[in-house]
């Protein structure tokens, strides 16, 4: 072999596969929270951003970087008090060509080298965000509590244009074709031309829209505050379908688009969260298909001659549709699975073709039994897409993450094989869908809430947590995952993860 063959050779074994950018929320305009890039445990912070003036570089990730970023009981790493800005819990960064994008309620964008963790810009938002950014081509577009809409050049962060909606915005835009689509507290579903924000329809629905929204190829699908699900045409704006649902919101939530069918998820109507609910349910139930059949039936409000004294349809927080007309095929048999001011989570789709929920159980078969605030557990699952049965995730042994809570469960996305789950106030686990390992990977404080979090990465070995300029609102959102590395929006900062050899 010459030594150029060789070299040439040796190169290519060398590069990396070429990462997936991750531009909007949940990866994609359907929201299906997945990529098939992959990062195996275990991990390690590789850097933490924390404004334009901080950001820790791993030494034991490349050669001449300072700062110690190895993990272990009495040991903080070298972060500041606090930090000058606030990122909302709602939040996920972004990432294309290299660059993650981030907005922040305090009325700033950041552009953030996705290998080292420099600030590349800092650009203005006026009126801040708590919702995650998204990107089309050479722009990137953040909607504002203001009402504003913004384009920013992604590589100088300058202002490409603005949109005034009018309204504010709680719910993230949605690149979509050759559109980005938004959605306003007034009702307004707007489609941009994202290069230079030009109006290309709008539609004013019956009620605010608080949520997010999720298209397909043909059809953009929202949620509006008078609890119906709509289907708009993504060309025109016209409203080609409806259906009525139950719940008291769309908040904090977004639909998710896969194999035609719409999965829609609401606020449960019921404000008491999901402690010890269900209980006498489970109790009696014999295995996994009686406890399918009672809850279709307590779904229903159907008490069991009293026995279930808290059954009711109120309950009902998923729903499936078909997305040529928005009929309802089947009732999901999920009960309630958290609360606390957050509801469950969207689901994701993973990379064997499941849709990914939360099922609460005496029968689970991946996450572990037990759990604080029910005798029995909280699983993660996926929906029969024929029936709206559980699709148990069984190899044969629980994964046992912890901490594992009826009222603080963790947003969620897939990576690989690896169902990554996050929450601001718990930190970042991993499970293995194929073979059931769980892993604690990110929390903010070692010695938090009655719990020591042995965890991969951990920021203080001690309260207080690290300041920031305000409180967020509440939310969940799931890390993003790019080529080797995981990126996560704490209310702080950006941190990438990264294996650890």
């Amino acid at each position: 072999m010459t030594k150029t063959l060789c070299l040439g050779v040796c190169l290519w074994m060398a590069a990396p596969a070429v990462a997936d950018d991750w531009p909007q929320l949940q990866h994609d305009g359907a929201r299906t929270g997945r990529t098939a890039d992959s990062v195996a445990p275990p991990f390690r912070a590789r850097w933490i951003w924390m404004g334009p003036s901080v950001t820790l570089r791993n030494k034991d990730s490349q050669a001449g970087w300072t700062d110690d970023l190895t993990a272990r009981s009495g040991f903080s790493y070298a972060v500041p008090a606090s930090v000058s800005f606030t990122i909302a819990d709602s939040v996920q960064p972004v990432l294309s060509a290299g660059r993650l994008f981030v907005g922040t309620l305090d009325g700033n964008a950041y552009a953030i080298d996705a290998n080292d963790g420099s600030t590349v810009w800092t650009g203005s938002i006026a009126g801040g965000t708590w919702a995650t950014g998204a990107v089309s081509g050479t722009v990137v577009v953040f909607v504002t509590l203001t009402g504003k809409v913004i384009g920013l050049n992604t590589a100088s962060g300058t202002q490409a244009w603005v949109f005034d909606s009018g309204r504010s915005f709680t719910g993230a835009p949605c690149v979509a074709g050759s559109s980005v689509v938004i959605a306003d507290h007034g009702g307004n579903v707007t489609a941009l031309n994202p290069a230079n924000g030009a109006q290309l329809w709008r539609t004013r629905l019956a009620a605010p829209v608080h949520g997010g929204l999720a298209a397909d190829g043909t059809a953009v699908y929202i949620g509006a505050e008078n609890m119906t699900l709509y289907k708009l045409s993504l060309s025109t704006g016209a409203i080609q379908a409806s259906r009525a649902v139950r719940g008291q919101s769309f908040r904090m939530l977004w639909p998710v688009v896969f194999n035609n069918r719409v999965y829609a998820h609401t606020v449960g109507t019921p404000v008491i969260g999901s402690e010890y609910i269900m209980e006498s349910l489970m109790a009696g139930s014999a295995d996994l298909a009686a406890e399918e059949a009672n809850i279709a039936r307590w779904l229903t409000g159907d008490t069991n001659g009293g026995q279930w004294s808290d059954a009711g349809a109120d309950w009902r927080h998923l729903f499936t549709m078909n997305t040529s007309d928005l009929t309802e095929p089947f009732t999901i048999l999920a009960g309630p699975a958290d609360g606390v001011g957050c509801p469950a989570h969207p689901t994701v789709v993973d990379n064997s073709g499941r849709v990914l929920t939360y099922f609460k159980t005496r029968y689970p078969k991946l996450t572990k039994i037990g759990a604080f605030g029910t005798n029995y557990s909280i699983d993660v699952a996926g929906i029969n897409t024929t029936t709206g049965h559980r699709v148990p995730i069984d190899n044969g042994k629980l994964a046992n993450p912890w901490p594992w809570e009826t009222d603080n469960l963790y947003g969620m996305s897939v990576g690989g094989t690896y169902l990554w789950l996050r929450q601001n106030f718990r930190g970042t686990q991993m499970i293995n869908l194929a073979d059931s390992t769980a892993r604690g990977v990110t929390a903010e404080v070692r010695n938090r809430d009655g719990g020591m979090f042995n965890f991969d990465v951990v920021y203080k070995d001690q309260m207080p947590t690290i300041g920031v300029s305000q409180n967020s609102p509440l939310g969940r959102t799931a890390p993003i995952i790019s080529g080797s590395r995981v990126y996560i929006a704490e209310n702080f900062g950006i941190t990438a993860i990264e294996h650890k050899p």
